[in-house]
């Protein structure tokens, strides 16, 4: 059945509060968060390590902190007013360990789970900064959240591991655009993608590689309403019930075909009926079905 839930992305970096910079720093996120909540948001993407920006990176190791810790207490706060999900980025310190890490905060403010940068750069590990080793995927009452930061972006080991654990949605806080990449990881793995960064142009883009989204000059937010009950499929095998599909079901099914990308995406905009359901009533094979049994077949064939 129909599961429509509302991506907000923010671009923002804080103004320097020198008394208080790392204080500072969190109260403007939570600032930008309500702001953003404006939109009827349920998941709230922020910047990566917004708490400790605008410190040199070897200062904002100095801060780093635990995590659940300060900033997830107060983002969790944000959250639970606002009743959504929010991504809020710090530099973590376990024992002596650091990470550059991204937490998850629930609807009620609590902490749901975490990510460890498994691509630092080579400045943030000479910095002291250890890699993650983890793609972990969070269930939320839309859809399954995964998360990957900046410089991951150019790893298709991190983006493999979220696909393999059915990520939905990939939250990317960072510190650059990436442009074309967000779209080729959203196509390549099937989901939506939403980049975070405090420059001008963040986008949010459909599981088909199309911007859905972006914000610019003149406003820093952007939000776009998508539905989690979609399933992305090969054209192969299952273009022959296009017709009949529609027959039976008209607007309640939303097909989306992707010409020159050989497939289509698959929705159910209905209270009773899911995308999965259409999918084995009319015999159809979702993407990652058809692409797993190809790859066996081929395994086979080479012994």
């Amino acid at each position: 059945m129909a599961r429509f839930a509302r991506l907000t992305t923010v671009s923002w970096s804080p103004r320097p509060e020198p008394d208080d910079l790392l204080g500072g720093n969190r109260r403007q996120a939570c600032e930008m968060i309500d702001r953003a909540a404006r939109d009827g948001s349920d998941l709230i993407c922020m910047p990566e390590i917004f708490a400790q920006r605008g410190m040199p990176f070897e200062e904002g190791v100095s801060f780093a902190e635990p995590v659940p810790g300060p900033t997830t207490e107060l983002v969790g706060e944000a959250a639970r007013r606002n009743r959504c999900y929010v991504i809020a980025t710090m530099i973590e310190s376990e024992g002596d360990t650091l990470y550059n890490t991204a937490a998850l905060l629930g609807r009620d403010g609590e902490f749901v789970g975490k990510y460890r940068k498994v691509h630092p750069t080579i400045g943030e590990i000479e910095a002291g900064v250890t890699p993650g080793t983890e793609t972990p995927v969070f269930e939320t009452d839309f859809g399954r959240v995964g998360m990957a930061i900046c410089f991951d972006m150019n790893f298709l080991d991190v983006g493999q591991g979220l696909y393999d654990n059915q990520v939905q949605v990939i939250c990317w806080p960072s510190m650059y655009q990436a442009g074309r990449q967000l779209q080729f990881w959203a196509l390549q793995f099937g989901c939506y993608v939403v980049s975070s960064w405090g420059g001008q142009l963040n986008w949010i883009v459909d599981m088909t590689g199309e911007v859905l989204a972006t914000t610019g000059y003149q406003y820093p937010i952007v939000t776009a309403e998508v539905n989690f009950d979609r399933e992305v499929l090969h054209q192969d095998g299952n273009r022959e019930q296009w017709d009949a599909i529609r027959e039976k079901y008209g607007k309640g099914v939303d097909i989306r075909i992707a010409h020159p990308e050989g497939i289509f995406t698959l929705a159910s905009s209905m209270e009773d009926v899911t995308a999965q359901e259409i999918i084995e009533e009319f015999g159809l094979e979702t993407l990652r079905d058809y692409l797993a049994r190809a790859n066996a077949v081929r395994q086979s064939a080479v012994g």
